[in-house]
Parts: C-alpha cells; sequence; structure tokens
C-alpha cells in the first residue's frame, strides 16, 4: 500500500487510548518530579519514557553526584529514601549509588498510582487549536493514544514544545554550537567505591539522532584516555545515556538571563530559586556571547556563584496552552542555560510543574491562567521556597569585603552618586577590579563622566582599569589605552583559571566590541605566528567586527594571513575540553577547533572578497550536524549582511 495513501484514521481508531489528568514526557532529573508532584497533588498521572529505566542523567547517565543546584522539596526526600537501599546494594558510592536512586523513585510512582510506560517516544502532539490535549506514543510493540488535561515537557530538549509548535532558541548566537557532552564511564576505586569519571568528549547537535548516534560511537571509543585501556582501568559500565547538557530552550512568557541573577532580581511569579556558577564548559569564548566574553575571559569570574529566582513565567510557552515545559529546555537564554541546568535545581523545576500542572487540573484553568499565589503557597508547603522568598528584598551577589548585598541593592535603587563611582574608581588596579568592573558597567552611562575625568589623571593598573570601564560602556575615550594595551601584551589578568585571559586579550575584546579598528594591522601580523585556537578566534572575530573599515591595501594582508593560517596541518589541534584536556584523543569527532577556525575564518573572507564560500559550503556537508549548522548560520547571516544567495 501506498504510504501516502494510508488512512491514519483508521490507526487511531484501533490505538489502545489511555486518558490521564496529566500527561509527563521525559522520565529524566525533572520528569520523575514532575510526575510524583503531580500524583502526590492528587491528580491521575501518565508518565512516558523513551528508556526502559527512570532518572535521567543521575541514574542512567551515570552522574551520581550533585554538583551545585539548591535543595529542598522532593529531592531531599528522595535522598533519605536512597540509603537503606544503599545498604541492600551492598555498595558503597561517592554521591548516590543510582541503582538504589532508581529503586527508590520507582517505590514512589508505584505507591502513588503513576503509569509509566517505558521505551515509547511521543510520534505526534494532539492539539485542540492552540491547546496541546495529549499524544500519540509509540513503541515496537504498539501505538497509544494519551488524553490529557495538562502535558508536562519533561524531554530535557523541549521535544513536545516542538512538536506542538512552540518557539525556540538553538544553540549559541554565533554559529548554533551546544554545549559540550559526555558518556561517563565508572568503576570502583581503592577504596572500593562507586566513583564516575565525567569528562567532555565533544560537541553534538541533540536534537539531530543521526549525530547523537554519532557521539555515542565517540563517547564509548574514547572512554579510555591517554595510557588508560581496560586492562589498567576497569569500568563497571560506561552510561548508556548521553550526558547532553543543553537542547531546545523553549520562549517562554518570561526568558531567565544572568544579568538578571546576579542582581538578585525579584519576581512577583517567584516559584523556586536556583544556584551555581556560569558552568559553560567552553574554551572558545570568542564564539560565545558579549557577556559571557567579558564575565569569564575578561573578568575571570567562571567560579563565582550566584543564582536568583525562577518566576512562573519561564514554565509556561508562549502561544501554546495546555502545556508546561519542566525541564532543563525552560525559558531562557544560552548564558543563563550554562547555570540552569544542575540536578537539584531540575529535581525542583519538575516539582514546581507538576504541582502546576495538578492545580490547573483541579482548578479547571489553562496553565498560564491559575492563581500563582495558590502555587507558590503550595512550593512552600512542600519545601521548595521559602516564605522569605516570596517577600525578602533583592541582594545583589557582587559586593566587596565589609558590605551587603543590601548596600549594593540601596545603591540601585536611589542612583550612584559621585561618591559611589569615586569608591568603585579608586578600587580599580587594587585586585578588585573585577567587581568595581562589574558594578560600573551596571550602572550604565552616568558611570561615564566620572570615568572620563579619571582617565586623566590615573596611570599604571588604574588607568588601565579606568580604560577597560570605559570600554565596557562602549565609550571611544578608551580606545587609545586599550590599544596601548594590546600592542604591549599585557600579560596581568585577575586569577589563573584556565579560561581567564590575559589583559592584551581583555583589551582586544574590548575593542571589537567597540568595532574601533586602531591594532587591525598589528593583529593580521600576530594570525602569522599566533597558534592558540582560542587567541586566534578573538582575533578573527575583531577583523570581523571591523572588515567594512580596513583600506583596500589592507585586504591583499588579510587574505594572505588567513590563507597562511588555514594551511597549517595542525590547526586547532591545541584545543581542549572540560575534564579531558590533552588526555583525549585530538580529531574531528572529539576535542579539535578545526572547524570552527575554518568556518569563522571563511565567515571573514567572505565578507571581504567573496572567497570564502567554499570554506563554508564544504562545512555545509560535514557529517556532523553541529557543524553544518553552524555553517548554515553563518551562511544566512552573511545572507543578510551581504545579499549572498543561498543554494
Amino acid at each position: 500500500m501506498n504510504p501516502l495513501l494510508h488512512n491514519h484514521s483508521d490507526d487511531r481508531a484501533r490505538m489502545e487510548r489511555l486518558q490521564a489528568d496529566v500527561l509527563v514526557v521525559g522520565g529524566g532529573t525533572a520528569g520523575i518530579t514532575a510526575a510524583i508532584a503531580a500524583a502526590e497533588e492528587g491528580v491521575s498521572v501518565v508518565l512516558v519514557e523513551r528508556d526502559s529505566g527512570l532518572g535521567g542523567v543521575g541514574i542512567r547517565g551515570g552522574i551520581h553526584t550533585y554538583y551545585l543546584g539548591s535543595k529542598g522539596g522532593i529531592q531531599d526526600e528522595l535522598d533519605q529514601e536512597v540509603l537503606p537501599y544503599n545498604t541492600w546494594m551492598g555498595s558503597a558510592s561517592k554521591g548516590f549509588l543510582p541503582e538504589s536512586k532508581g529503586l527508590a523513585i520507582t517505590k514512589r510512582m508505584v505507591g502513588l498510582g503513576v503509569r509509566v510506560i517505558y521505551d515509547a517516544v511521543v510520534a505526534e502532539v494532539l492539539k485542540d487549536g492552540n491547546a496541546v490535549i495529549g499524544a500519540i506514543v509509540e513503541s515496537d510493540k504498539e501505538s497509544l493514544q494519551i488524553a490529557a488535561k495538562v502535558t508536562i515537557d519533561a524531554t530535557g530538549d523541549g521535544d513536545i514544545a516542538y512538536l506542538a509548535g512552540a518557539a525556540y532558541t538553538l544553540g549559541r548566537e554565533w554559529d548554533g554550537a551546544l554545549h559540550h557532552y559526555s558518556l561517563v564511564p565508572r568503576l570502583v576505586d581503592g577504596n572500593n567505591q562507586l566513583r564516575s569519571k565525567n569528562f567532555d568528549v565533544g560537541w553534538v547537535d541533540a536534537t539531530d539522532v543521526a549525530d547523537v548516534s554519532r557521539a555515542y560511537r565517540a563517547g564509548r571509543r574514547y572512554a579510555w584516555r591517554g595510557d588508560e585501556d581496560p586492562l589498567n582501568t576497569h569500568y563497571t559500565a560506561i552510561g548508556p545515556q548521553l550526558g547532553i547538557r543543553e537542547g531546545r530552550l523553549i520562549v517562554g512568557e518570561h526568558s531567565l538571563n544572568q544579568h538578571d541573577m546576579l542582581l538578585d532580581r525579584r519576581f512577583d511569579d517567584v516559584v523556586m530559586r536556583c544556584y551555581a556558577h556560569h558552568e559553560n564548559h567552553a574554551f572558545d569564548y570568542a564564539n560565545e556571547s558579549e557577556w559571557s566574553q567579558i564575565w569569564v575571559a575578561m573578568l575571570g569570574m567562571w567560579r563565582f556563584g550566584f543564582g536568583g529566582d525562577v518566576p512562573y513565567g519561564s514554565f509556561v510557552p508562549v502561544g501554546i496552552d495546555g502545556l508546561l515545559i519542566g525541564s532543563r529546555a525552560l525559558s531562557q537564554d544560552h548564558d543563563n542555560a550554562m547555570m540552569m541546568r544542575m540536578q537539584r535545581d531540575l529535581h525542583k523545576v519538575g516539582e514546581v510543574a507538576g504541582t502546576a500542572a495538578a492545580l490547573s487540573v483541579k482548578s479547571g484553568v489553562a496553565p498560564r491562567a491559575i492563581e500563582v499565589k495558590r502555587l507558590q503557597q503550595r512550593m512552600v508547603e512542600r519545601g521548595v521556597l521559602s516564605e522569605d522568598d516570596l517577600s525578602r528584598a533583592s541582594a545583589p551577589w557582587l559586593i566587596f569585603k565589609r558590605e551587603t548585598g543590601a548596600d549594593r541593592q540601596r545603591v540601585l535603587q536611589e542612583g550612584p552618586q559621585s561618591s559611589d563611582l569615586d569608591d568603585l574608581i579608586q578600587r580599580l588596579g587594587t585586585g578588585e577590579d573585577p567587581v568595581a568592573l562589574w558594578w560600573l558597567w551596571t550602572y550604565g552611562e552616568i558611570s561615564v563622566p566620572s570615568l572620563v575625568e579619571a582617565l586623566k589623571h590615573t596611570s599604571g593598573k588604574q588607568r588601565r582599569g579606568v580604560a577597560f570601564a570605559l570600554g565596557l560602556l562602549k565609550h571611544s575615550a578608551s580606545a587609545p589605552v586599550l590599544a596601548e594595551t594590546f600592542r604591549s601584551r599585557d600579560r596581568d589578568r585577575p586569577n589563573d583559571l584556565t579560561r581567564t585571559e590575559e589583559s592584551w586579550v581583555s583589551a582586544l575584546i574590548l575593542l571589537k566590541n567597540m568595532r574601533d579598528a586602531s591594532v587591525v594591522k598589528e593583529v593580521v601580523e600576530l594570525l602569522h605566528t599566533e597558534r592558540r585556537s582560542a587567541t586566534l578566534l578573538f582575533l578573527l572575530h575583531y577583523l570581523i567586527a571591523v572588515y567594512d573599515q580596513l583600506e583596500t591595501e589592507m585586504h591583499a594582508g588579510v587574505i594572505h594571513a588567513i590563507h597562511t593560517l588555514l594551511s597549517d596541518r595542525e590547526l586547532g589541534e591545541d584545543f581542549f575540553l572540560h575534564g579531558s584536556g590533552p588526555m583525549i584523543d585530538v580529531n574531528e569527532d572529539t576535542r579539535s577547533m578545526r572547524w570552527g577556525l575554518e568556518l569563522t575564518a571563511g565567515y571573514l573572507l567572505e565578507l571581504m572578497e567573496g572567497l570564502g564560500r567554499l570554506i563554508l559550503d564544504r562545512h555545509r556537508n560535514d557529517r556532523r550536524a553541529y557543524v553544518r549548522n553552524a555553517a548554515d548560520r553563518l551562511s544566512a547571516r552573511l545572507a543578510e549582511a551581504k545579499g549572498v544567495t543561498r543554494s
């Protein structure tokens, strides 16, 4: 029979039908707490899981320790319920024993009457207008039609919201690349304790099935690194599930961002709080956002812990009713997604979504129309929020010694006075630069007059700090000092973290952001000798920012430098990944950054003389989906910037 002529309505008529108040799709970190919370709130729940077990990255992925995140709610109860199973299993573990937590979760599900459908995926989302009313679920044995009053997308990658037509973003703005992935092996250490080895393997497009399959193969191939082999490193298992850290981010009624978190911005519809740091595993920060480059590469704040309110609006997708986002696909920007992915926080995300779904069912209104104050009260009663979380004043995280967040909040509310600005300027060059610079940047244009005046009479590190502050505000008065800092190769930096760049690179970042072309000649010369991938990307992005200011006679020099760079057979092989360093083999499936360097260089060549199209087109046919995505995104940007016709 021609499948195009097949009557699918006949298939649906023969399908088994299930009905539930709440359908949870995805039984991972957030999905399990979503199902438990909804059932505890007194509604019927069906949970659909693609795997043969529940728990996601903590159980199936092998990450059986908590890193950061905030405690509270169901997770605290589960952590206690795991303990007896550890004794019964006869094993010790760093963190929780994955199998024990799996048993504790299963017991909860059974006791609450949650129906779990394993080894099944959603093939179609059922809708009535803009409202999700259920899903068609398929396994290798059968198809099910599940009707639900509320559906929770706990897939991690926002698959259900995507199928329902929700808007989303995918990856970072420059090239669409997503956070690195892991495939975690486990072993018993010398203390007879179960441990996991969490290290990054490479990049993957979590929404592309072929690329996910490629990542599984690469993860298993490189589970043993450096001098390790199966004879000297005995693994008990290599995680059956990829540790994917980022997928689609669904556009909701509110989108979380890092700046609001750092200011501890309060939301009237707060339903939980989170805590982590800007836990982006990248080392190619020139390809990350301007905010991320400043926060990590320039200010050196990668390890700084902070958190904040998560409002209910981030759970509610724009334009789609009957659906809640209950996973790391929560509405947020790419930078915020680097921190809002800790297991503890995702347990709370699921609990909020499950409780909200139950409240929607019992109130007879759409999830977006529930009484948020009732939800907040339930989150307090469930231990996810405290009463203080509903009323306390903001307390910004970045403060100096001997001051409080309340002190900083006062200045924000009243507006900085000249004495406040002078105090910050006096701290520049003293080792307190990162905090002082951030606040001068945050205060905005009101900082400029004081900084311009200070630039006239300061010297040394303080003068450089003043120029950096003006550079953050994109003020042209900073350019001469920034250019001087770049040319002198000033190697000073705030700390020794690997991702923190030296001052001359920070100066280049600021000149790039200002589109100031004063160091073009030096940058082109440096392209001939510099081979550190992270630095090369900063150089290339600078030239991209100022290409339209280049004099015609400069073009030949830039093109020659780029072709010399691309002819280096070892280009990009110095690059390394978080937790792996140089131990993991360097090739196109792991840590080589050649793809990123070639695409960025190709983009620049095409901007200047139309000579980069062959590079971009070659990568648009790459076997790796994330490389194809990057080439497509850069080609689209060129089409907009230069009127290039895409094929």
